[in-house]
């Protein structure tokens, strides 16, 4: 497993539900279910916050089910956001093992979320299988400034 080159002081400053829409439909264990995952980020330079946008869909055949985008912000810290610069402050790089880290905190916020917002509903069944962050997130994630 690929080893961080620097350790980056962080805090979480927001966890947001940006979109939750569901449609409860009977199903039952034994269905399989598809799913699709997305994650991407964004930089604010004047507040040296990253947000880690991600994206939950469960479908059964062609019904969507259960669609969820949620926000992560993390504040970080102001020598460790200057770090993710280039010599020339042209690039900012975000390397893969932290978007990583912060899409794990966000597939754990989406847990939370979908249990609470599907209990006791059709879709309480519905759970956030583990999730291979290695090849859902292969790339630094890159910024022109």
């Amino acid at each position: 497993m690929e080893q961080p080159e620097k350790i980056l002081s962080y805090r979480i400053v927001k966890v947001a539900i940006d979109n939750f829409n569901m449609q409860p439909q009977p199903f039952n264990n034994e269905e399989n279910l598809g799913m699709q995952t997305s994650y991407s980020f964004q930089v604010n330079y004047d507040i040296r916050c990253i947000r880690c946008l991600s994206s939950f869909i469960f479908t059964k055949g062609e019904i969507e089910l259960l669609n969820l985008s949620l926000s992560c912000v993390f504040n970080i810290e102001p020598s460790a956001f200057e770090s993710m610069y280039d010599e020339r402050k042209e690039h900012f790089k975000i390397d893969a093992y932290f978007c990583r880290y912060m899409a794990t905190i966000a597939v754990g916020a989406a847990r939370g979320v979908i249990a609470a917002k599907t209990e006791q509903t059709e879709l309480s069944a519905i759970v956030l299988p583990p999730i291979n962050l290695v090849e859902a997130i292969k790339k630094d994630a890159i910024f022109t400034v």
